[in-house]
């Protein structure tokens, strides 16, 4: 028995390789910070997997993936996942950079507090 001429011809190893995708790296960095912002805001709520996958409309395994850093959330799952949790859209912001953003948010939210405690302390006083 002899072999068909018509086999696969079998490459050496010494072919082109793939260059290093850089992206790769900041997928797997999203997902570590991304899991720790969300164990920061969400970890003490009892039920916080089915409370995240509620929000953002997964799967609860796809929501524990994200807590394990396995992999991160899609594109949509965390413009909601910011919407929803400080410590993500801060994650996120200096993830990219974004540092001045991120003290801006900081800066309208305390702004935010002050001026509901201001109007309640005002009521409190009442008329004079």
């Amino acid at each position: 028995m002899s072999f068909s001429t018509d086999d696969r011809k079998l490459r050496g190893g010494n072919g082109n390789r793939f260059p290093i995708d850089p992206a790769a790296e900041t997928g797997a960095l999203l997902a570590e910070v991304v899991a720790e912002a969300l164990k920061a805001d969400f970890g003490t709520i009892p039920s916080h997997v089915k409370h995240l996958a509620r929000l953002t409309g997964t799967n609860e395994r796809t929501v524990h993936n994200w807590l394990l850093a396995r992999n991160g959330p899609s594109g949509t799952a965390l413009v909601v996942l910011m919407r929803h949790s400080d410590a993500v859209t801060e994650a996120v912001l200096a993830l990219a950079d974004r540092n001045e953003h991120s003290a801006a948010v900081r800066l309208m939210k305390m702004r935010s507090i002050v001026r509901t405690k201001a109007l309640e302390l005002v009521e409190c006083l009442g008329p004079v």
